[in-house]
């Protein structure tokens, strides 16, 4: 730990936990409310990232791609925010830590002398990493171990089912630490059909464009365009079995073709796997993935296992947390993000987390 932020209600601390191989360590913001000790130890929500160079925060990395969200602080404490107000209205005395670590190759989680460490990262590296992370809180001594929430958003929630898997294997002989699995903007999807999805509403899109502009998107972007670009990328993968890696135009353009490869491998989650406690949300003006998989029909059929499930579809809520009024666009996304990461998180979403883990704590 080398620095911490201190308020009235909370401290956050920088911590570390070393990679399943040991070859390097991730870091990440540990943020514990004051009422955490070892004497009165609290429950934990772990967040795991989208897809990206996402750190710790929950920006984006990158000199051109970068862009600015702070949803994992945002996160950490409006929930925190959240229990001292529902405290001070109630007899309850219940708070939560949060966990955000920078995913491998984002911010301080390197490893030296290899400066592709992020592009090599597939499925499994990216599942381990979550795995040591639920690890490092379950040994904290000032964190509840047997009441860890795992929040995933997007490619995280994605991966969750293979997360629960590998922490239930770890602890066979003990109670799962696991309390309750909490899926933002990904249940039930993969990354290949998301994928297939957006260029289909972008092909709506621009096919729905009037006048001069709409006539210029059309001659640009075609299907014929969009799938063959597609096609070519995994042509390129696959042409390529061996490498983690392929580096293109001198080294300025690199895909992650492990990540790749192992997406399209990874398109029958191990559902049953999952028995706790879970909770779904997924916004209606969600344009990366689809919401259809958070009724509440199809989230019990997809979660059959688990303990409970709950599920919501927020009206406004964007796959960046955030609420939009009027119609979002593929065509205007980066310039609507970069907008939104600028407003705190959608209300109903934080007030729907807090509330079903206070539940989920008192049973």
């Amino acid at each position: 730990m080398s620095s911490s932020t201190t308020s009235t209600t909370a401290t956050t601390i920088e911590i570390s936990f070393p990679s399943q191989d040991k070859s390097f360590n991730l870091y990440g913001d540990l943020t514990l409310p004051s009422t955490a000790s070892e004497k009165t130890p609290v429950p934990a929500l772990l967040i795991v990232s989208g897809s990206g160079p996402i750190d710790r925060h929950g920006n984006v990395s990158g000199f051109f791609t970068g862009i600015t969200f702070n949803t994992h602080n945002q996160l950490a404490q409006q929930i925190l925010l959240f229990f001292k107000q529902n405290n001070s209205n109630s007899n309850s005395k219940r708070s939560v830590a949060v966990l955000a670590y920078d995913k491998r190759g984002v911010g301080k989680s390197q490893k030296e002398q290899d400066k592709d460490l992020y592009y090599q990262a597939g499925v499994q590296d990216l599942v381990s990493d979550a795995v040591q992370a639920v690890k490092y809180l379950v040994h904290h001594p000032s964190i509840d171990e047997g009441s860890i929430f795992v929040v995933g958003h997007s490619e995280g929630a994605i991966l969750m089912p293979l997360i629960f898997q590998q922490v239930q294997q770890q602890h066979e002989e003990l109670p799962s630490p696991l309390k309750g699995c909490i899926f933002l903007a990904g249940l039930g999807e993969d990354v290949v059909s998301a994928m297939d999805c957006q260029r289909q509403r972008l092909l709506e899109e621009v096919n729905a464009e009037t006048g001069w502009k709409g006539w210029i998107l059309r001659q640009v972007l075609t299907k014929q365009r969009l799938d063959k670009q597609y096609q070519n990328m995994y042509d390129e993968v696959d042409k390529h079995p061996d490498l983690d890696v392929i580096s293109q135009y001198c080294g300025m353009s690199k895909i992650p073709a492990k990540w790749f490869r192992e997406h399209q491998q990874y398109q029958t989650p191990p559902w049953d796997a999952i028995t706790c406690h879970c909770l779904a949300i997924t916004g209606c003006k969600d344009l990366q993935v689809r919401s259809k998989f958070c009724q509440l029909e199809a989230s019990r059929s997809l979660l059959s296992g688990a303990a409970s499930v709950e599920s919501h579809t927020p009206p406004n809520l964007t796959h960046i947390l955030r609420s939009f009024e009027g119609e979002p666009k593929l065509l205007a996304l980066k310039s609507d993000y970069a907008r939104m990461g600028t407003l705190p998180l959608d209300d109903e979403l934080v007030n729907i987390i807090g509330m079903w883990c206070d539940r989920i704590l008192a049973c």
